[in-house]
Protein backbone atom coordinates (compact mmCIF):
# COMPACT_ATOMS: atom_id res chain seq x y z
CA UNK A 1 0.00 0.00 0.00
CA UNK A 2 1.19 3.56 -1.02
CA UNK A 3 1.60 5.86 1.96
CA UNK A 4 -0.17 8.12 0.49
CA UNK A 5 -3.55 6.02 0.40
CA UNK A 6 -3.21 6.09 4.33
CA UNK A 7 -4.43 9.94 3.95
CA UNK A 8 -7.47 11.46 2.34
CA UNK A 9 -6.57 14.47 -0.83
CA UNK A 10 -7.08 17.28 2.03
CA UNK A 11 -4.66 15.52 4.44
CA UNK A 12 -2.31 14.17 1.77
CA UNK A 13 -1.85 17.86 0.76
CA UNK A 14 -1.30 18.68 4.20
CA UNK A 15 1.22 16.38 4.80
CA UNK A 16 3.24 16.83 1.24
CA UNK A 17 3.42 20.57 1.96
CA UNK A 18 5.12 19.98 5.54
CA UNK A 19 8.90 20.84 4.15
CA UNK A 20 7.81 23.82 2.07
CA UNK A 21 6.31 24.96 5.14
CA UNK A 22 9.48 24.46 7.36
CA UNK A 23 11.15 26.10 4.78
CA UNK A 24 8.81 29.22 4.65
CA UNK A 25 9.65 29.16 8.53
CA UNK A 26 12.79 29.79 8.45
CA UNK A 27 12.55 32.24 5.27
CA UNK A 28 9.87 34.14 7.46
CA UNK A 29 12.38 34.05 10.50
CA UNK A 30 15.44 35.29 8.64
CA UNK A 31 14.54 38.95 6.74
CA UNK A 32 16.21 37.87 3.46
CA UNK A 33 16.07 39.73 0.44
CA UNK A 34 13.73 38.46 -2.70
CA UNK A 35 16.62 36.48 -3.98
CA UNK A 36 17.65 35.06 -0.58
CA UNK A 37 13.74 33.56 -0.48
CA UNK A 38 13.88 32.32 -3.86
CA UNK A 39 17.44 30.68 -2.21
CA UNK A 40 16.23 29.18 1.00
CA UNK A 41 12.83 28.06 -0.84
CA UNK A 42 15.00 25.94 -3.35
CA UNK A 43 16.76 24.58 -0.85
CA UNK A 44 13.33 23.41 0.94
CA UNK A 45 12.89 21.69 -2.91
CA UNK A 46 15.90 20.20 -2.74
CA UNK A 47 16.04 18.27 0.02
CA UNK A 48 12.83 16.72 -1.15
CA UNK A 49 14.35 15.98 -4.11
CA UNK A 50 17.66 14.35 -2.57
CA UNK A 51 16.26 12.45 -0.38
CA UNK A 52 13.37 10.91 -2.47
CA UNK A 53 16.29 10.17 -4.87
CA UNK A 54 18.38 8.01 -2.36
CA UNK A 55 17.37 4.11 -2.37
CA UNK A 56 16.64 4.54 1.34
CA UNK A 57 14.56 7.43 0.97
CA UNK A 58 11.86 8.19 3.20
CA UNK A 59 8.54 6.60 1.31
CA UNK A 60 6.44 9.20 2.11
CA UNK A 61 9.34 11.67 1.07
CA UNK A 62 9.85 9.84 -2.58
CA UNK A 63 5.66 9.85 -2.43
CA UNK A 64 5.61 13.87 -1.72
CA UNK A 65 8.33 14.01 -4.86
CA UNK A 66 6.38 12.23 -7.10
CA UNK A 67 3.15 13.90 -6.49
CA UNK A 68 4.87 17.75 -7.33
CA UNK A 69 6.78 15.89 -10.02
CA UNK A 70 3.17 15.13 -11.42
CA UNK A 71 1.29 18.25 -9.87
CA UNK A 72 -0.71 16.69 -7.41
CA UNK A 73 1.15 18.55 -4.93
CA UNK A 74 1.80 21.87 -4.60
CA UNK A 75 5.54 24.12 -3.86
CA UNK A 76 3.21 27.85 -3.87
CA UNK A 77 2.02 28.42 -0.27
CA UNK A 78 2.04 31.98 -0.57
CA UNK A 79 3.04 34.96 0.97
CA UNK A 80 6.08 35.00 3.36
CA UNK A 81 6.33 38.03 5.29
CA UNK A 82 7.58 37.16 8.57
CA UNK A 83 5.04 38.64 10.37
CA UNK A 84 3.67 37.16 14.05
CA UNK A 85 0.57 35.80 12.55
CA UNK A 86 2.01 34.50 9.52
CA UNK A 87 4.62 32.29 11.05
CA UNK A 88 1.80 31.38 13.79
CA UNK A 89 0.11 29.94 10.28
CA UNK A 90 3.05 28.32 9.01
CA UNK A 91 3.65 26.51 12.69
CA UNK A 92 -0.14 25.93 13.13
CA UNK A 93 -0.28 23.74 9.45
CA UNK A 94 2.84 22.10 10.28
CA UNK A 95 1.54 20.60 13.48
CA UNK A 96 -1.35 19.39 11.51
CA UNK A 97 0.45 17.63 8.82
CA UNK A 98 2.91 16.27 11.78
CA UNK A 99 -0.35 14.80 13.94
CA UNK A 100 -1.71 13.53 10.38
CA UNK A 101 1.46 11.20 9.93
CA UNK A 102 1.80 10.38 13.39
CA UNK A 103 -1.61 9.31 13.74
CA UNK A 104 -2.22 7.46 10.14
CA UNK A 105 1.41 6.17 9.71
CA UNK A 106 2.95 5.99 12.97
CA UNK A 107 6.09 3.56 11.68
CA UNK A 108 6.84 6.79 10.00
CA UNK A 109 6.56 9.51 12.20
CA UNK A 110 9.96 10.01 14.01
CA UNK A 111 11.51 9.50 10.83
CA UNK A 112 9.49 12.02 9.13
CA UNK A 113 10.04 14.81 12.25
CA UNK A 114 14.12 14.15 11.82
CA UNK A 115 14.30 14.18 8.32
CA UNK A 116 12.22 17.81 8.48
CA UNK A 117 14.69 19.02 10.68
CA UNK A 118 17.16 17.84 8.03
CA UNK A 119 15.12 20.17 5.58
CA UNK A 120 15.39 22.95 8.18
CA UNK A 121 18.53 23.02 8.44
CA UNK A 122 19.27 22.93 4.57
CA UNK A 123 17.59 25.64 4.72
CA UNK A 124 19.44 27.81 7.28
CA UNK A 125 22.43 26.77 5.64
CA UNK A 126 20.95 27.74 2.31
CA UNK A 127 20.65 32.01 4.19
CA UNK A 128 23.66 31.75 5.74
CA UNK A 129 25.33 35.26 6.08
CA UNK A 130 29.15 35.62 4.07
CA UNK A 131 30.05 35.97 1.01
CA UNK A 132 29.60 33.43 -1.88
CA UNK A 133 31.11 30.28 -1.66
CA UNK A 134 32.27 30.98 2.30
CA UNK A 135 28.99 30.65 3.64
CA UNK A 136 29.47 29.98 7.32
CA UNK A 137 27.29 31.78 9.33
CA UNK A 138 23.80 31.49 10.26
CA UNK A 139 22.44 34.38 11.49
CA UNK A 140 20.68 34.63 15.19
CA UNK A 141 16.83 34.81 13.55
CA UNK A 142 17.63 31.36 11.63
CA UNK A 143 19.11 30.08 15.07
CA UNK A 144 15.83 30.80 16.94
CA UNK A 145 14.02 29.81 14.16
CA UNK A 146 16.03 26.39 14.00
CA UNK A 147 15.20 26.11 18.14
CA UNK A 148 11.64 26.06 17.61
CA UNK A 149 11.15 23.95 15.12
CA UNK A 150 13.59 21.24 16.85
CA UNK A 151 10.90 21.73 20.01
CA UNK A 152 8.19 21.19 17.43
CA UNK A 153 9.13 18.25 15.88
CA UNK A 154 10.79 16.88 18.90
CA UNK A 155 14.40 16.47 17.45
CA UNK A 156 17.60 17.03 20.30
CA UNK A 157 18.77 20.37 18.76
Amino acid sequence: MAVRDAFSTEEWRTVGAAPFLVGLYLVGASQSSPMGIVTEMLAAEKAVTLEASQPDGLPIVKEIEADLVAEVLTRDFGLVDGADETQARVLGELTLALALVKTQVPGLDSAFRAWLFRVAEHVARASAEGPPGDRRVIGDHELDALHTLAGLLGVPR
